[in-house]
């Protein structure tokens, strides 16, 4: 089947983009806001743009009242994020934290989501995720549509000591996004081997 993207709505469009470019990995980004208010978000459509610098793109919606989404706020407001990567045993709070909220609302509080400190500089990691980067806001940019595409630099990495291997070679226990539905990324395939 041939659909053509000119004639399809928001919805058919993001449903086919969910669908077939996947396992997207889940970006659950830490802000704060202006007042202080630590913000917890999750976002399937991110992805890696660069590798030197480090730059990732991430998707940003409105909320259901057309306003911007409490982490773009804060990212125009503060430039800074701190992406953590998704493991199994934080799904259910991660789902918690997607829910919408009111602005200066903290997703940690409500949904009680530890968080912890580990950069002075930066919004703090989810407490037992594995993998994390403090990012600073490169730039924004609107392609029509009610949707933000967001760039953003990573300036530093936090990898737990228990998967961190100096050959750099290791698989952190992630999940990825299929559609409504998660796949957790957990075996390495070697091509050379048949």
């Amino acid at each position: 089947m041939l659909i053509d993207f000119a004639h399809q709505g928001a919805l058919t469009k993001y449903r086919i983009l969910s669908n077939t470019i996947t396992p997207r990995p889940i970006a659950w980004i830490s802000t704060i806001s202006q007042s202080g208010t630590s913000n917890l978000a999750p976002f399937s459509f991110f992805s890696v743009v660069s590798s030197n610098p480090a730059i990732f793109s991430l998707c940003i919606g409105t909320k259901s009242n057309g306003e911007h989404k409490d982490t773009l706020r804060n990212l125009l407001d503060t430039k800074k994020a701190t992406i953590n990567l998704i493991m199994v045993d934080l799904l259910p709070q991660l789902e918690q934290s997607s829910q919408e909220l009111p602005y200066d609302t903290s997703e940690a509080s409500a949904f009680a989501i530890s968080l912890q400190a580990v950069h002075t500089q930066y919004p703090p990691i989810v407490q037992d995720v594995k993998v994390a980067y403090f990012c600073d806001l490169v730039e924004t940019k609107s392609f029509g549509g009610s949707d933000i595409s967001v760039f953003l630099e990573a300036k530093e990495c936090f990898i737990d000591d228990v998967i961190y291997r100096e050959d750099l070679r290791f698989l952190p226990p992630h999940l990825g996004r299929v559609g409504k539905y998660y796949l957790q990324v957990s075996e390495l395939i070697d091509p050379s081997k048949p």
